[in-house]
């Protein structure tokens, strides 16, 4: 699916004033020369202690220094409140759930499965902190990117970033091959056409590819849900008749024929024999076009001499609609936080706020989910940026994994049927009738 459909110009809190301030404030309208209990007891005024809110995050230590400037420039507005980040990128679901069961996890902490963590527990609804007094107007995000933290009428985080799923494609390979580029109105049969047209050579490491998507069951989700199919049913409570309807299982066959009949897309392991997988493809002039996220844009820009540009997802051939997955991270709080609607909640809307959002975006670590943060930056101006905007509206669906709580489960079941059509074992209409088999009791559990 895509999570993420995506914001984050990003944090724009609209900032209460904080404990210290407040004191600060409370000191001012205090009578001149009038004593402190203290003064009058000829006592020594007790040292300040600073609120500590720790933050868990997902990102590798390349964020640390990012991070870094976040906290500065929180520690600006709200100097009495220290935060503590806590970089964890292996296992880090496994180890934040872990933590929570023993009463240790982060005041905040990065997320993306609120359905099944609400369902366990373990997060806070921020409704009433956003409407209160010291709270934030959520329309200061894209609302395709903050729905991503709803479960029913609560909502669950601010996000910290997110990317839609688009293209990118090498310009040379198109050039010498005469091949136009991808333009706005292209359709999945245009996408074939060009991939033949730009694959060259015979299956080994100097083959040159036409496409590459991965074969997961998120990256797949926009073409099945732009040709009128789903895996599983708008409640979420069913698989069959979704994961192997003719919609869905006539997409994944058209995919699988990609790599295993036409060979103009590298094989999953074609991609994981290559050193740096399909980023290494892709910038060293293997792939042509590759559909992914915002993430690796940074990384291409450094490699010399790759010329690449951006486009939106080809419409389906078939029905004319355009649909893409957003991927989203949000900032959650731990529901166990002692400062619940005081230092926690500050530090939550800071790393979700416009500066924050502004301080990443300018590192080229993410896109603000925040627009007014993309106008102030001028990022829709930018030839390679704006398409990641341009995409946001196509992504309008509700994301599998939103659906059910037990989501984690069934979509692993499903995960199977794919893989199997991947690997040419059996067409999509079997497999997904068994893998859709599997998941429906799953989803029945939730």
């Amino acid at each position: 699916m895509n999570t993420g459909r995506t914001m984050l110009t990003r944090r724009q809190l609209l900032q209460g004033m904080s404990a210290g301030a407040a004191v600060l404030a409370l000191a001012a309208c205090a009578p001149v020369g009038t004593p402190t209990a203290g003064q009058q007891a000829g006592a020594a005024a007790p040292a300040a202690t600073k609120a500590k809110v720790r933050v868990g995050s997902w990102d590798s230590k390349d964020a640390e220094p990012i991070e870094a400037d976040v906290i500065k420039s929180f520690n600006e507005v709200y100097p009495d409140i220290e935060v503590v980040m806590e970089f964890n990128p292996d296992a880090y679901d496994d180890k934040l759930l872990t933590a929570m069961a023993g009463g240790t996890a982060p005041d905040v902490f990065l997320w993306w499965n609120f359905p099944g963590m609400v369902a366990r527990g373990g997060i806070q609804d921020l409704t009433e902190l956003v409407q209160g007094p010291n709270g934030i107007d959520p329309a200061i995000y894209y609302k395709e990117v903050l729905d991503y933290n709803r479960v029913g009428n609560g909502l669950y985080g601010l996000p910290k970033d997110f990317t839609p799923r688009a293209y990118y494609f090498n310009k040379k390979l198109f050039d010498d091959a005469g091949v136009p580029y991808p333009t706005a109105d292209w359709t999945t049969n245009d996408l074939l056409e060009k991939a033949k047209a730009l694959t060259k050579g015979e299956a080994g490491p100097d083959k040159q590819y036409g496409f590459f998507t991965f074969s997961d069951l998120y990256a797949l989700q926009g073409y099945v849900w732009q040709h009128d199919g789903d895996f599983i049913s708008p409640d979420g409570k069913v698989a069959t008749g979704y994961a192997d309807g003719d919609a869905t299982t006539s997409v994944l066959d058209w995919h699988a024929a990609m790599n295993l009949k036409e060979g103009v897309a590298p094989t999953a392991q074609a991609v994981a024999d290559q050193q740096g997988g399909a980023d290494a493809l892709f910038t060293g002039g293997k792939l042509a076009m590759y559909d992914t996220g915002r993430w690796p844009q940074a990384q291409f820009k450094k490699v010399q001499d790759l010329q690449f540009g951006t486009a939106l997802p080809p419409k389906d051939a078939d029905t004319g609609k355009r649909v893409t997955v957003l991927h989203e991270a949000g900032w959650s709080m731990n529901p166990a936080t002692t400062m619940k609607d005081g230092a926690t909640w500050d530090v939550l809307k800071y790393m979700a706020g416009p500066e924050a959002n502004k301080i990443r975006a300018q590192a080229g670590w993410a896109l603000p989910a925040l627009p007014g943060v993309v106008a102030e930056l001028k990022m829709e101006e930018d030839p390679l940026e704006k398409t990641w905007f341009e995409a946001v509206p196509f992504a309008t669906v509700s994301p599998d994994f939103m659906r059910n709580a037990n989501w984690d489960k069934a979509g692993n079941e499903l995960q199977v049927g794919i893989d199997t059509v991947f690997l040419g074992k059996a067409g999509a209409k079997e497999a997904m009738t068994t893998a859709a088999t599997a998941a429906d009791p799953i989803l029945a559990g939730s």
